[in-house]
């Protein structure tokens, strides 16, 4: 199982300064009064893990998310939130399995290997004067864009949108759900939903394949039969009048 180690914020909602919430072995709780940033923790959390849009982290867009405060630099605000994850409770091979499939495609496709028992993600938001804003994403230090960021999540069972974090009103709607509902969830967890959507993935693109297989074959067949046609009528005798 994959562990959150630590989550380093920089200047990001209520948080002005840089502050490092480690989370220990066992069960951690934030506690504190109302107002005093616990869930805003929450939200850095799925702000790094790159979740698609700001509604999620209570916020209408993502410069919004930016501590503006303690902003030293006229040109340009910026935050930061970067998760470390423990991975030693993952078995050596299952490690070795993940960067050995990962190292023969990283050249090709951005690839980060994962090679030890830490793995930081960060996400670094950036916002100048003009309102424009640009959010980078970082595996280990390494430049990387959302799709390779959210390739390497799914590997190791960690979705931003799915249910590693429970918000607030998820009990209470998971408790009134029907079976069908919550074995969707389970499904989910256990990694048998990503799989059925591979198979299902698999079945469109063959059947894709057929049609156009079937098009080309079609297509054939009309060359074959216009150029008997052309044969006939070139074959044929003409009659030329003076």
């Amino acid at each position: 199982m994959v562990y959150i180690k630590r989550v380093e914020l920089s200047h990001f909602k209520s948080f002005g300064g840089t502050t490092s919430v480690p989370f220990l072995p066992g069960f951690t709780v934030v506690s504190g009064p109302n107002g005093s940033g616990k869930s805003n923790i929450l939200d850095a959390l799925l702000f790094c893990l790159g979740l698609a849009t700001s509604k999620g982290m209570r916020a209408e867009r993502l410069p919004d998310l930016i501590n503006n405060n303690n902003s030293n630099n006229r040109n340009a605000s910026e935050a930061s939130v970067s998760v470390t994850f423990d991975l030693s409770d993952l078995a050596e091979v299952g490690i070795q399995e993940l960067s050995s499939s990962e190292e023969s495609q990283e050249n090709n496709n951005g690839h980060h290997p994962i090679t030890s028992n830490e793995w930081t993600v960060t996400r670094r938001l950036r916002v100048t004067k003009a309102g424009t804003y640009s959010s980078t994403f970082y595996i280990n230090g390494e430049p990387c864009n959302a799709t390779e960021l959210h390739e390497q999540l799914n590997r190791l069972r960690i979705y931003p949108e799915g249910y590693n974090v429970v918000l607030q009103g998820d009990v209470t709607r998971i408790i009134t759900m029907n079976s069908r509902e919550r074995r969707e969830i389970i499904d989910e967890l256990a990694g048998v939903a990503e799989f059925d959507r591979k198979i299902e993935k698999r079945k469109i693109l063959s059947n894709r394949f057929e049609i156009e297989k079937n098009d080309i074959s079609l297509s054939n067949k009309n060359y074959s039969d216009r150029s008997n046609v052309w044969h006939r009528i070139a074959s044929k005798p003409r009659n030329i009048r003076n």
